[in-house]
């Protein structure tokens, strides 16, 4: 045990003899080690837009920063890069942007500087993308029919009467209506926005009923615009026509309207509904909700179950309203929204 003890106490000395050795060869410190920037967006937030009147609040943090500058960059509609900075000193940034009826989305770059002791200055970027109004309008509209996912009062709800809110274009109005008083049009900031309601059945004829809305533009207050529309055309044949319509569906984005008049297994007639994806060529999918295409009777009464993120093919879409006096239109919402 004795000669155990000894051994380690001139293992001790041997250690640190060895080290005093070192240290004088070689001085080491470790403020001689090289540190890395690190930067924090605070504000704003994931999947946010501007607030009221386009000012966006910028805040970040660095760790080993002397310097942090934010750059605020987009791409307006005639292709033109724009940009606005701001520089702080120090390890914090706090600055409002303002950017009076913006519509565009932005990437956001917040750049961390440290001048290390060598004279070297290393950097070290955050990103951050700010929706545009009419994208956060979109998901603002997909957030609530999740919600309602799972309220009683909308996964069966009423559809029989035109004011019931299990009604598909009920469904769809009331989402779009929620939010609405909150946006306008860049090119008509007066005009308080709506969704235009279903034609009627004799303007749309020789088609059936619910193959289209009215035609209102944006001098109406209606934000919408025709992407395509289909109607089943007689001159052609079946095959056709489903080439047609298969372009359509081809055509759909997240935050779409749809209109369509066909068979769709839980009725027979004209639907709303509304996309919350892009359409997936890899797998031919698309991805909607909506209220009342399955639905049931209750004393007589009709029943409509909501939809959310109900997945059908692209080619399922066409043998639904590809036949004769039937067909469907897409509808976008316009590019130039914006919160005033």
């Amino acid at each position: 045990m004795m000669f155990k003890r000894l051994s380690a106490a001139l293992s001790a000395v041997l250690l640190l003899f060895s080290l005093s050795g070192y240290a004088e060869e070689e001085e080491f410190y470790l403020a001689d080690i090289p540190l890395e920037p690190q930067v924090i967006i605070d504000a704003p937030l994931k999947n946010q837009t501007y607030d009221k009147g386009g000012s966006l609040i910028v805040k970040a943090h660095g760790v080993n920063v002397d310097s942090l500058e934010a750059v605020l960059t987009w791409v307006e509609a005639d292709g033109a890069e724009k940009n606005l900075s701001f520089m702080a000193h120090g390890d914090t940034l706090e600055t409002v942007f303002e950017l009076g009826d913006m519509v565009y989305a932005a990437t956001l770059e917040v750049i961390g500087a440290y001048t290390q002791k060598s004279g070297h200055e290393a950097r070290h970027s955050a990103f951050a993308k700010v929706l545009s109004p009419k994208e956060d309008y979109i998901n603002r509209m997909i957030d609530l029919a999740e919600k309602n996912s799972k309220q009683t009062k909308y996964k069966f709800a009423p559809a029989e009467s035109d004011t019931d809110i299990g009604v598909c274009k009920n469904f769809v109005m009331r989402l779009f209506d929620t939010f609405a008083k909150e946006y306008r049009m860049l090119e008509y900031p007066d005009l308080p926005l709506h969704m235009p309601k279903n034609n009627s059945k004799v303007n749309c004829a020789p088609y059936d009923y619910g193959i289209e809305w009215r035609p209102e533009t944006a001098t109406d207050g209606s934000p919408f615009e025709i992407v395509f529309q289909f109607k089943y055309d007689n001159r052609l044949t079946k095959e056709e026509n489903a080439v047609i319509a298969r372009e359509m569906m081809h055509m759909v984005k997240k935050g779409d309207f749809f209109q369509m008049v066909g068979y769709y297994g839980g009725g027979n007639g004209p639907h709303s509904l509304f996309f919350i994806a892009d359409y997936d060529e890899a797998s031919d999918t698309l991805h909607w909700t909506d209220s009342n295409m399955k639905g049931q009777r209750v004393d007589g009464i009709r029943w409509g179950y909501m939809q959310f993120d109900a997945v059908q093919t692209g080619e399922w879409y066409v043998n639904v309203f590809n036949m004769k006096n039937r067909g469907a239109t897409l509808y976008r919402l316009r590019d130039d929204l914006y919160r005033p």
